[in-house]
Formats: structure tokens, sequence, C-alpha cells
């Protein structure tokens, strides 16, 4: 790696890294990172088809008509999803709408800095509240909200589109280098009304710039903790994740189930070769909503068969207390999930060490 002067922050003291066979660089000291596309983005203030276009020019490479198109397209697509983004956190902070979600947020331990850094948001109740204020407002049609999943077609007669997310608190979710691609949708509780509200979690449907097996929710605040301790600790849930964060545990990021697919797994050991599973994991399979025995099963195969240089004596079990999610353990002993964490219990002894702390035989 090349160290020196970073050029977005003055310093005395060289922070600035460049290691050119993962081609990005960072800066230990404003925290700025990124690949080659961000780094002209910040140090020109350019969008990315102007960077693009730029070091296109200076490699000599010719970008077509049609990849000029796309990157523009995709350009749109994100400042749809920011502006929808923005609305929901501005529903969620200050309006009337917004206020029983935001109690219950505080409620659940998480602090208005949190809520803010993170832009947490409130989709209102009725049916097209997103679509019609952002068309009148920002000039956005409910079109190009279909597009990045926020709005689905009407089924009857009349046309139209109505909104995805509707009375759910809103979890922005980034890539790697911090764009939008989606949002996660929870309920705020179970109502009581015998009619179905959905799932109690709702993502956005794959688009083109949203495919859950590739995302790992807080990656763009974990991959530079990552990186730096050597280990990434997997989460089942949004609220999982931003509990740990919040508590000064950053090298954390969630699923979006618990499913862990090879894409998740790729993306993961670009920055850490070592993975530790905080979920509730339950080997013998009989509790629902777990991390089973089929789940280790089919993540030790696909460990064996990858690529990523993974071994199975890099992936870990953390063993939390019996009962305990990982937000609880963090509010209620921070120094119980750091210890779990990095000691985690290896994958292939987990199950025969958890039937025999049950006093079971395997």
């Amino acid at each position: 790696p090349y160290k020196g002067l970073c050029p977005f922050h003055g310093e005395k003291t060289p922070s600035f890294v460049v290691t050119p066979a993962r081609q990005t660089y960072k800066c230990f000291g404003c925290g700025k990172g990124g690949d080659v596309f961000s780094f002209v983005m910040d140090r020109d203030g350019v969008s990315f088809p102007d960077a693009l276009r730029s070091l296109a020019a200076k490699a000599g490479v010719e970008i077509d008509e049609r990849t000029r198109r796309d990157d523009a397209r995709r350009a749109r697509l994100r400042e749809v999803l920011e502006t929808a983004i923005a609305f929901y956190h501005t529903v969620l902070t200050a309006s009337k709408a917004g206020r029983p979600a935001l109690d219950y947020l505080r409620g659940r331990g998480f602090t208005d800095e949190t809520i803010s850094r993170f832009q947490l948001g409130w989709a209102p109740a009725g049916w097209d509240q997103l679509s019609r204020l952002l068309q009148a407002k920002r000039q956005i049609r409910p079109e190009e909200l279909g597009e990045v999943g926020l709005a689905t077609p009407r089924q009857s007669g009349r046309g139209g589109f109505y909104d995805r997310f509707r009375s759910r608190i809103i979890f922005p979710i980034r890539d790697a280098n911090g764009g939008p691609t989606g949002l996660g949708g929870r309920i705020l509780s179970t109502p009581e009304d015998g009619r179905d509200h959905g799932p109690k979690y709702l993502n956005t449907p794959a688009t083109p710039l949203f495919d859950k097996s590739r995302t790992l929710y807080l990656i763009d605040r974990a991959k530079a903790p990552i990186r730096k301790g050597g280990q990434a600790v997997l989460v089942e849930g949004y609220t999982d994740a931003l509990m740990v964060h919040q508590a000064g545990f950053d090298n954390v990021v969630a699923s979006l189930g618990t499913a862990l697919t090879p894409g998740q797994v790729a993306l993961l050991t670009r920055y850490a070769k070592r993975i530790a599973l905080a979920y509730d994991v339950d080997p013998a399979g009989q509790s629902a909503g777990t991390f089973g025995v089929t789940e280790l099963n089919a993540l030790i195969g696909e460990v064996q068969a990858g690529d990523s240089g993974v071994g199975l004596t890099d992936v870990g079990v953390v063993r939390l207390p019996e009962g305990k999610d990982p937000d609880e353990v963090i509010r209620d002993a921070p120094e119980v999930w750091r210890s779990a964490t990095e000691r985690p219990a290896p994958v292939l002894g987990y199950p025969i060490d958890h039937h025999a702390s049950r006093g079971a035989t395997p």
C-alpha cells in the first residue's frame, strides 16, 4: 500500500492509504474511502456519470451511448430513492403521523442521533401519499417509484400506482459505497384488527439497484471496521444491527434474513476472511425462525465449495445467553457481546457443543 497526505482534509501526518491490490483508498483521519470512481466524485464534486467519463478519457476507453444512458438512468433512480428516504425520515421526525413510530424507536433504546445518522423513517398510512407528494413537489413520476420498488401498479381497471410501503418503519439500505439501493419496512406492532397487514418485515423487490442476495445491511458503515479488525459479525435484522452499531461495535452487518447467500459471502470476503454468525442458532432445527441444522449444513457446504479463501476454521457461531437477541445483550451487557464475538464457537463443532451443553446426545 501507498501512504500520503489526505487530499480531502488538512493534515501534517499522512493517514491516506491507497491499496493497489484492492483498487481502493482510505483516509484514517477523515474516514473517506472507496474506489477510483468515488475518489474523483469526492475530489472534483461531480456525479458518477461525469467521473466515469473523465476516467474513461484518461484510460483511452470509449463509452458508447447505451452505457451513457444506463449510467444516467441508474443515477436518476438513486436520486429518486434518496428523495423518498428523505420524505420518510421527515415524516418520522417532524410529523404527528410519525410520532408513534418515533416513540416506539426511542422506547426500543434508539437515540435521536442514531435515528438521524441512519435516516430511519416512517411510511404513513394511505395508498399513495408518497407517490402523490413526490410527483407534485419533486416531479418524480409514479413509474419511477415503481422502478425502484416503492410503488406498485394497481390491478384494478383504474390504473395508476399505490405505495408499496404503508404504515411501516423504514430502514434505508445502501451498497458498499453508500449509494441507496432499497428499503426495508417493519410494521410497528402486530395489529389486532384481524386484517392481513402483510409480513412483519418487507423488503424492496428486485430492481436495477437492489439484489437482496448480494446485499448486506450497513455494509457501507461496517466495511472499514471489518477490514481493520479482520472479522465480520452477522446478525439477522435491521434493529439488531443498528443497536450494535449504536453501542460502538461497528463491524456488524445484517443479512436481511437467516439465509446467507454466496453473493453475500463474496461481498463480506472483500474485507475479511473471518465470519461470526450472531444468529438465533438452533442446530436441532426445532425452533421456528431459527438458523437450524439445514442452514448450518448449507453454509458449511458453501464455504467448502467456494473460492473466497474462507475456510471452515474462519466461520464461527456467537454464543449468546439463552433466549437473548443481540440488541438485548447490547443493552444489558455490552461486555458479554464483546467477549462472545471475539471468541465465537467453531461452526463445525457447534452442534456437538450445543447438545452437550443441554445434556443431550447429538
